[in-house]
């Protein structure tokens, strides 16, 4: 009769395996959380980029901020962070050409010390880059 090394090997084979499924290299979703002073640019395509800067700070346990475009400064009405997934969210109101209020959306991901995502207003959209400083 032989003695039972398949079991034995089997174990092994799948001890082996779960080892370097646990040690696979996997994507930094955020090392902090993001408070500190992004810049980068946005735009609509690839073509068309304006620099941007964004502020973040923690108040408690409340994240704010500031996007400084151009010669404005404009205070997020609304900024979320989820730590798990780096999903970041933020809204704010600016003054359009005409006077009437524009409501940006906009949707991140942050991956240690960048960001990017999209932005939306009424039927215009494009894509942010930031890095932070």
């Amino acid at each position: 009769m032989m003695p039972m090394k398949r079991p034995l090997s089997l174990l092994v084979i799948l001890s082996v395996s779960l080892l370097l499924a646990a040690c696979a290299s996997k994507t930094v979703i955020s090392a902090a959380p993001p408070g500190g002073t992004w810049s980068g640019d946005y735009g609509p395509d690839a073509e068309r980029r304006e620099p941007i800067t964004v502020d973040l700070r923690w108040e408690d346990s409340n994240l704010r901020g500031v996007v400084h475009a151009g010669p404005r400064s404009i205070d997020l009405t609304k900024v979320s962070f989820t730590a798990d997934t780096g999903a970041i969210a933020m809204e704010f109101d600016t003054q359009g050409n005409y006077g009437q209020k524009v409501h940006y959306v906009i949707d991140g991901k942050v991956q240690g010390d960048s960001m990017s995502g999209t932005w939306s207003h009424d039927n215009q959209q494009g894509d942010f880059r930031l890095r932070r400083k």
